[in-house]
Order: structure tokens, then sequence, then C-alpha cells
């Protein structure tokens, strides 16, 4: 299955837009714009977005976003970004 980054950056906003209260693979997917997500899609790339430790979940398979899904958020959902890279605007002492 192929990642699709604009479906995980509106996983991500999604999840945010229920504030305090988680979210399921079921909630989720009635919020998404194409509500025709199969649920082993959605899930498939919350454990991508897990995988970045943007979303969390709990034992009951309640997802969440993370302080780092947060900051993703706040920086304009840039998911395109490498992990290990430092952003453009700060590439170290030596720019």
């Amino acid at each position: 299955m192929k990642r699709d980054k604009a479906l995980m950056a509106e996983i991500l906003t999604t999840l945010a837009s229920f504030g305090t209260t988680y979210g399921d693979v079921e909630k989720i997917q009635g919020e998404l714009s194409v509500k025709h997500q199969a649920p082993e899609v959605i899930l498939h790339h919350l454990r991508l977005l897990h995988d970045r430790g943007l979303v969390a979940v709990d034992m009951h398979n309640f997802w969440r976003v993370t302080d780092q899904g947060y900051d993703v958020l706040e920086a304009g959902g840039k998911l395109l970004q490498a992990h290990d890279m430092p952003p453009e605007a700060n590439q170290g002492i030596d720019n």
C-alpha cells in the first residue's frame, strides 16, 4: 500500500479537531473529506503517523495527536520534511 501524505495530513488535522476527545478509526473515517476511505487504509496511515511520533494510541485503539503532532500542525502540516534533517531555515552553525 502506498502512503498518501495528503491523507496523513488530513488525518492529523482531523484528530486535532477532536480537541480533548480521542478518535477511533470509525470516527476519523466519518470526518474525512473522502468518506469512502477503507478503515484499513486509515489505520495504515495512522500507523505511519505513529512511526513519526505525531500520534499516539491507547490500549482501546483510540488515537490522539501528540505534542510533536501539534508542532507539525502549527508549522503548516509539513509532512514532507525528513525526520533526521534539520529544517531548511535552521541548518546548523555552518550555514
